[in-house]
């Protein structure tokens, strides 16, 4: 008897002492959940995105029109940006503006062209006019500069040129003559190989708001850091006959592919008619190049149904923008008004452009409201985000007053949340006035860049300007707090779980009869 109950004993200590061991497991599991959703909860943003001060980039003084701005950031340096920009008063020229604090101070740099160039007839002060300017950054951080020259009473492109900056556009060397007359829309993008990818729209001949013949989308490339171009040759395809708005990106595999807009049967824009916007829908095409630019596959159209809510100058279009993402994933973006007035679109592609899911419309604001979202840019974080950037009168019924949204997806382009970066309304009435059938020009394309902590925005915007001055300046923010990049969503989940497991198993322990 005595036996047996000491064998019991010894097994009820075992139990205790086991009991008592899984008991401090526990204790130190809900502990370390704990300290973990506190450093999660500690390390986020409560606030959400938060919207940086609206800064001027041009610098300030004669009433000028600035607009079209591109934005890239130093591939070494983040805090340090580039734009490039247009500018349309009070005559043509061009600006880049470089910023080492991450868009909080900018300074300019004028762009150079060779001695002895013409001066163009838009000149007031007849001097040269650089014009259509476009950036991008090497892997080696050096910055290229592509535009064209403007000359001759009717003030178009006599030749394009290409230069380089060692100094994130502090400096500018001298210009490599990349074509003749008659290039415009110059874009420009560099490959991690460090080939510099040049495109533009080859005319035939141009006449008053027109173009002469054919126009063709072509590409050139220099693999020797700008010091030499290879022959153009064509990208959009020849059965195309009114063709424009060009936008390259490089994709992950390091390979051209470039969206181009098919503008189908608009003769009314392209040959300078009278008359109300084009009736026929726009089309978007796709192609890209597996060879380093050398040909291009036919184009594929991912989207046929575009809607043209007002005419614009064949010249100067207003650009959809391409973006890649992860693998082989891309996005499309554009405005199209087949609702009733214009919205932004967004399809994604997971297969490098051969096959696009279905639009989605990213702007938030109730669908035929009657006002205007429109010239978005897309941009892809190194995490996966996906931000788009557009002009938005949603604010004004009237349909005038415009602010600048940023529209942010963390789940792949399916959905967006909609954030204003404009800090006041501007009037989109304001600028030069090519044409009184087409309104105020606004430019071609907006800037964004972005990371996983954020985004920085570059728009036109007329703040400081009116209707009789026709003042247009580029405005720049930063916009921190994006998605979930600072909120470890992740680890907190990981706390809850670890805290409720291990307080479920010590309740069912302590309720066990000992």
């Amino acid at each position: 008897m005595a036996l047996g109950a000491t064998g019991e004993s010894r097994v009820d200590s075992k139990d205790a002492t086991v009991r008592r061991t899984l008991g401090a497991l526990v204790a130190v599991v809900v502990g370390l959940a704990v300290v973990v959703g506190a450093v999660a909860l500690l390390t986020s943003d409560p606030g959400g995105p938060e919207v940086g001060a609206n800064v001027a980039v041009n610098p300030p003084g004669p009433i000028t029109a600035n607009n079209s701005p591109t934005l890239v950031r130093h591939p070494e340096r983040p805090e340090h940006l580039v734009v490039a920009h247009r500018i349309d008063r009070p005559g043509f020229s061009a600006l880049i503006e470089w910023s080492d604090d991450g868009g909080a101070t900018w300074q300019p740099t004028t762009l150079p062209l060779p001695p002895g160039t013409a001066p163009c007839a838009a000149s007031p002060q007849q001097v040269p006019c650089p014009f259509a300017p476009d950036v991008a950054f090497g892997p080696d951080g050096t910055l290229y500069v592509l535009y064209v020259e403007l000359q001759g009473q009717g003030n178009t492109p006599a030749r394009l040129w290409l230069a380089t900056s060692p100094d994130g556009g502090r400096s500018i060397g001298p210009p490599v003559q990349v074509a003749g007359e008659l290039t415009f829309q110059p874009r420009v993008v560099v490959d991690p190989e460090g080939t510099v990818h040049l495109l533009w729209l080859q005319a035939a001949d141009v006449a008053l708001n027109r173009l002469v013949g054919q126009a063709v989308v072509v590409a050139a490339r220099s693999s020797d850091g700008g010091r030499s171009v290879s022959a153009p040759v064509p990208v959009s395809d020849p059965a195309r006959a009114r063709v424009g708005a060009a936008t390259p990106v490089i994709d992950r595999d390091g390979d051209l592919v470039v969206l181009y807009q098919d503008f189908k049967g608009d003769r009314r824009d392209f040959e300078g008619l009278e008359g109300p916007p084009a009736e026929d829908p726009f089309a978007l095409v796709l192609t890209r190049s597996d060879d380093g630019g050398q040909t291009f596959s036919p184009g594929v159209e991912l989207e046929s149904g575009i809607v043209a809510s007002k005419r614009f100058l064949v010249f100067l279009p207003e650009h959809p923008s391409l973006a890649a993402g992860p693998g082989e994933v891309l996005y499309a973006a554009w405005h199209s008004g087949q609702d009733g007035d214009d919205d932004v679109f967004l399809r994604r592609s997971d297969d490098g452009g051969a096959s696009w899911g279905p639009p989605v419309r990213v702007n938030d604001n109730p669908v035929g409201d009657g006002t205007h979202q429109y010239l978005p840019k897309v941009s892809v974080a190194p995490g996966g985000r996906v931000d788009v950037l557009f002009y938005d009168r949603r604010n004004d019924p009237a349909n005038v007053l415009a602010d600048v949204y940023l529209a942010s997806s963390d789940d792949g382009g399916a959905t967006f949340a909609n954030l204003r970066v404009s800090s006041t309304s501007f009037d989109s009435a304001v600028g030069p006035v090519f044409d009184p059938d087409y309104g105020a020009d606004f430019g071609t394309r907006v800037g964004l860049e972005s990371t996983d902590a954020g985004a920085v925005a570059a728009w036109t915007d007329t703040r400081l300007g009116d209707v009789d001055d026709g003042r247009q300046d580029v405005f720049a923010a930063a916009v921190a707090g994006l998605g979930s990049a600072g909120f470890p969503w992740w680890l907190l989940i990981v706390a809850l779980v670890l805290a409720g497991a291990g307080l479920a198993w010590f309740t069912r322990q302590r309720s066990r009869p000992r």
